[in-house]
C-alpha cells in the first residue's frame, strides 16, 4: 500500500511539474520587453541663426522588462542627420552634419488586453557624437537627452505599431569648450516593435 501511494505521490508531483512548465510556455511575452525600431523627422526649436535646423533619425532598441509596466531598454542610433544650412547667410553652401548616438531609456508602457490601443511614456539621457560639430558652432561631443509620447496599436499578438511626438535635446554642457549652443528638436515619430518571445520563435 505505502508503495503505490509513493508512486501515486510522484506521478502527481511530475504532473505539477509539467503543467506549470506548460503554463509559462503559454503565457505571453511582455509586450514592453523586446526589440523596437522607429524613424524619426523634425524641425529645431533653437536661436534665430539656427531654427531652420532640420533632424531626421533611426534608432535600433531592446527593452527590458521590469514589471509594473516599466521597461529599461538601450537605444542605438546608428544615423541622426541634421540639415543646419544658414539660411540667413545667403550664398552659404548647403551644410549636412551626421551622427550617432547611444541612450539608456527608461519607459511605461499600457496596453489593455481587451484593447487595440496602449501608450507608451520614455526618457533618456545618453551620449552624442557628430562626425563633425552640431550645431555648427557647437562640438562633436554631447550630450543627448530625450522625452516621447507614443500611441500604440496592436498588431498581432506580439507586434506593436507606435506613433508619437519626440522632443530632443543636443547639447556639450560646457565641457567641451565655452561655447555651448545646443539643439532641441520636436519631431513626429513611427515605428515597430515587437517581443523577444516571437523573435526567437521565428529562429530556425
Amino acid at each position: 500500500m505505502r508503495r503505490v501511494a509513493r508512486k501515486l505521490i510522484v506521478a502527481l508531483v511530475f504532473f505539477l511539474e509539467g503543467e506549470c512548465a506548460l503554463a509559462q510556455a503559454a503565457a505571453p511575452a511582455p509586450l514592453d520587453a523586446g526589440w523596437r525600431v522607429f524613424a524619426s523627422y523634425g524641425q529645431a526649436s533653437a536661436p534665430r541663426s539656427q531654427g531652420f535646423a532640420e533632424q531626421a533619425s533611426f534608432a535600433v532598441a531592446r527593452d527590458f522588462d521590469l514589471g509594473s509596466r516599466f521597461s529599461l531598454g538601450i537605444e542605438f542610433t546608428p544615423l541622426f542627420v541634421v540639415n543646419q544650412t544658414r539660411v540667413d547667410l545667403p550664398g552659404r553652401p548647403r551644410e549636412v552634419a551626421y551622427a550617432v548616438a547611444v541612450t539608456p531609456v527608461l519607459a511605461w508602457t499600457y496596453v489593455p488586453k481587451a484593447s487595440r490601443f496602449g501608450l507608451r511614456l520614455e526618457g533618456g539621457v545618453g551620449i552624442f557624437w557628430g562626425f563633425s560639430p552640431i550645431p555648427a558652432e557647437g562640438s562633436r561631443f554631447n550630450f543627448l537627452d530625450e522625452f516621447a509620447g507614443l500611441v500604440l496599436v496592436r498588431a498581432g499578438s506580439d507586434r506593436l505599431v507606435s506613433l508619437g511626438v519626440r522632443r530632443v535635446h543636443v547639447s556639450n554642457l560646457g565641457l567641451a569648450g565655452p561655447d555651448n549652443p545646443g539643439l532641441s528638436f520636436y519631431s513626429g515619430v513611427v515605428g515597430l516593435s515587437w517581443t523577444a518571445r516571437q523573435a526567437a520563435a521565428a529562429r530556425p
